[in-house]
């Protein structure tokens, strides 16, 4: 489960400057990109006053590229960190990879209360050579948010099941002059082929896999018919990273996106809309039903701190009686030990029915038990993240073809992995 892009510099860098603390011994220093308004100051209250012979620094980044650099060039340039977080697999690649994350396997090992991050089947932490370095924080599943005045209108039911090909159909029933019917695609791969779905078996590169090519026909094909956002307009709008302006001004009317994105909703003053939304559970392909969500929000301890023993202390607090704190920024935590009315209170904020249909919200993120996953090989992860994402783009604004995008995607694949290494 090796990293890739850039683990010789950064193992050059960390090589230097072992062990090395510039604040008092009682003083814990925590990075994360959640805003501390949305969960970590209350967090980090709740532990000071468990603990009043400690005290908690915590500096927020903003988890995009430049935020992660960052956090990346401080843990590198022996920047006082004792806990921090990694957001995406791409980081994780590079941070574990690189020796930047303490083996923490033997206290969780020695904790029942953390039993569930030592399963290895259905894995809920990041595991390296047989060991954990990062535990995940939170369970995030993705669902389809739906305009349910939109929904109405065109006579249609909400769904509590369906398939890719239902989905497709609904997008279209629900495509006017004005609105799309969706932002884009589910990830219908991940649907059908689940964790490390990039990779094969024997850890050689997956873009072969007619699924691939399935996908990114289908996106292009639904963008030319206007049923799917225009990509060249979600370049130009940058909205990868602001969907849900898009969906707030009802551009379209189906989305895919995770229980962070519902604070929106409930947020008339920053975001005004009449609409009231609903929930319908990622659709299933006939190869699998995966939900495409994670495990995620990895927390780390910097081995590089001299205040391990404290650092564990706050992270277990973090996962176990801290998490509740973190409910009201849509983080639902892993061991599911915040109560779901709770949790759907925190998600669907205080005037949950003037904005929700709250009930199809359960069913979807709870009762359903969504199959979450956790990726174990990340080979060359940031270099096949960065073709994936070119190609994509290239395809989806019609500047290359379906078959050459996914060629292109394998091509480069196969290239980065023999570069770094298999993993099967």
């Amino acid at each position: 489960m090796g990293g890739a892009l850039g683990l010789g510099a950064l193992g050059a860098l960390t090589a230097c400057g072992q062990g090395t603390s510039t604040s008092p011994a009682t003083t814990l220093n925590v990075w994360g990109g959640v805003p501390p308004e949305s969960g970590p100051g209350a967090l980090v209250e709740a532990f000071e006053a468990a603990h009043p012979e400690y005290s908690v620094v915590y500096t927020r980044f903003i988890n995009d590229d430049r935020g992660n650099l960052k956090l990346d060039t401080a843990l590198q340039g022996g920047v006082d960190i004792d806990v921090y977080f990694t957001y995406s697999m791409e980081s994780m690649a590079l941070r574990a990879g690189s020796g930047l994350a303490l083996d923490v396997t033997d206290r969780v090992e020695s904790d029942p209360e953390l039993e569930p991050f030592l399963d290895t089947e259905a894995p809920k932490a990041y595991w390296q050579d047989g060991r954990v370095s990062a535990l995940a924080t939170t369970r995030e599943p993705n669902m389809v948010v739906a305009n349910l005045d939109r929904l109405e209108a065109a006579g249609l039911d909400l769904p509590t099941e369906w398939t890719v090909e239902e989905f497709v159909d609904t997008a279209r029933a629900l495509t006017t002059a004005t609105t799309y019917g969706s932002y884009q695609l589910p990830d219908v791969p991940r649907v059908g082929l689940g964790p490390n779905y990039w990779f094969t078996s024997d850890g050689t590169s997956n873009f072969t896999d007619p699924r691939f090519l399935e996908h990114y026909t289908r996106g292009r094909d639904l963008i030319s018919d206007g049923v799917l956002f225009p990509w060249t307009e979600v370049l130009a709008r940058q909205l990868e990273a602001y969907q849900q302006n898009a969906f707030i001004a009802e551009e379209f009317a189906l989305w895919v996106t995770a229980p962070f994105s519902l604070r929106y909703l409930y947020d008339p003053t920053n975001y005004p809309h009449e609409f009231r939304a609903a929930a319908a559970p990622i659709p299933t392909s006939d190869t699998g039903s995966w939900n495409t969500g994670v495990f995620g929000n990895f927390v780390m301890i910097n081995p590089r701190s001299t205040k391990h023993d404290l650092a564990w202390e706050f992270v277990r607090f973090w996962i176990t009686e801290g998490s509740q704190f973190m409910a009201p920024g849509g983080k639902i935590p892993t061991l599911q030990n915040v109560d779901t009315d709770q949790m759907l209170d925190s998600l669907l904020g205080p005037d949950a029915d003037d904005w929700f249909d709250t009930d199809s919200f359960r069913r979807v993120l709870f009762d359903d038990d969504p199959e979450l996953f956790v990726d174990t090989n990340l080979t060359a992860f940031p270099e096949i993240t960065l073709a994936v994402e070119q190609q994509r783009d290239v395809c989806w604004i019609g500047e290359r073809s379906p078959q050459d995008a996914v060629a292109s995607m394998d091509a480069q694949a196969t290239a980065a992995i023999d570069r770094y290494g298999r993993d099967s």
